[in-house]
């Protein structure tokens, strides 16, 4: 953008960032009565964190119940069902607790507690039938204990329809407040960490690389990039130091703001693509997969922003051209990512082939929404074969 164009800016979750956060829930007022806890995963269980919740919601609450059916790759299935259980217990508010499929999932029981019909009525794209909510969602808390998807920052819920195999973007409405205690993060195992903290990365990558960048958007993104690319190898190393954790959410929370003050790329709508075909496939995974070949591309057609982030993160040497240093930001991507253990992750491993490309592709138009068409470059058919087939085996 040039220096003179217009921009808003705004969000309107209350965000409670730093070690310890949660314990604030305790000293607050939540937006309801009877509330729903949306949570998924052993680990919160084991650890005492849900308890440590539960306690603090029951002290202050009419009612309280517990909604555990969610899955790595969120399912229409399981809002539907989790939005029946909403209002036939009349739940005014709702508490998502965990890694992104539990926020994300949250917020479409937040949504369809109170619409009409199902969830993919609502959804813009594949088979969607693009309605607007007639009620605003139910409040909402969120309380991530990843750090990768940032949904605590934005409006949307990805969620996936299975019998379909669409997994799509869905606008539902900002979280009334988060809460991003990075110590809750200390006993994510090591892949989940890489591929987590990968997403949020990419997160702030994209939205520097989109074409709704603006100067707020970019604070941020450069800001999320920078710590996450420090700090996150050492978070996969040594998964209990705390600095570590603390910058790398940082970083993710970023991520999930610039999602909305500007917008994803046509990578995140390929993983989409990737993960509704087949959802073994996680999110971190499967963008880490086909990164380096997305990226080779854009980068090819408009190296200066990406010689931009080269800049920031200290990795081009001054004086030398934008291609030169979009370059040497891919090149020191790539074994970033290696040291990470996500350059090991191929689309062969997931039962994709070269035989498939072309159902690939009519998917990722299919699902595709806007992220597909906010790229400097627009990809065409031809590029996103490419791309797909150099990450079969890369």
């Amino acid at each position: 953008m040039s220096g003179l164009d217009k921009f808003s800016f705004g969000i309107p979750t209350d965000l409670r960032f730093g070690c310890g956060v949660m314990d604030e829930l305790q000293k607050v007022s939540l937006p309801g009565k009877r509330v729903m806890v949306v949570t998924g995963g052993k680990t919160i269980r084991r650890n005492g964190t849900l308890d440590r919740l539960t306690e603090m919601v029951r002290s202050k609450t009419e009612q309280m119940i517990l909604f555990d059916d969610v899955s790595a790759n969120p399912s229409l299935t399981s809002v539907m069902t989790g939005a029946e259980t909403a209002r036939k217990n009349h739940i005014d508010c709702v508490i998502g607790l965990g890694g992104g499929s539990a926020l994300d999932t949250a917020k479409g029981i937040a949504a369809m507690a109170v619409n009409d019909g199902s969830l993919w009525d609502y959804t813009a794209s594949g088979s969607g039938a693009g309605k607007k909510m007639s009620v605003k969602p139910l409040p909402m808390i969120a309380i991530p204990t990843t750090a990768g998807t940032g949904s605590e920052g934005n409006k949307t819920a990805v969620i996936t329809d299975v019998e379909r195999k669409e997994k799509i973007g869905i606008r539902t409405d900002f979280v009334h407040s988060a809460y991003i205690d990075p110590e809750l993060t200390l006993s994510v195992p090591p892949q989940h960490t890489a591929e987590q903290g990968f997403d949020a990365f990419c997160h702030c990558l994209e939205a520097f690389l989109s074409v709704k960048a603006n100067p707020i958007s970019d604070l941020f993104a450069l800001a999320g990039m920078k710590a996450i690319y420090q700090w996150l190898p050492r978070a996969v190393e040594q998964g209990t130091d705390i600095e570590a954790r603390y910058y790398v959410s940082y970083g993710s929370m970023l991520g999930g703001m610039v999602l909305y003050l500007s917008s994803a790329s046509a990578a995140h709508t390929l993983e989409h693509m990737l993960s509704g075909m087949n959802p073994s496939v996680t999110h971190g995974g499967g963008l880490a997969m086909i990164f380096d070949a997305f990226h080779a591309k854009m980068a090819a057609n408009v190296p200066y922003r990406y010689a931009e982030a080269a800049d920031v993160l200290g990795i081009s040497a001054p004086d030398t051209d934008e291609t030169v240093k979009a370059e040497s930001l891919l090149y020191a991507l790539h074994s970033w990512k290696n040291k990470l253990g996500l350059n090991n992750l191929k689309l062969t491993d997931y039962g994709f082939s070269t035989d498939q490309i072309d159902e690939m592709i009519r998917m990722t138009h299919w699902v595709g929404g806007g992220p597909l068409t906010r790229d400097r470059y627009r990809l065409t058919d031809d590029d996103l074969a490419e791309i797909l087939e150099n990450s079969l085996n890369s």
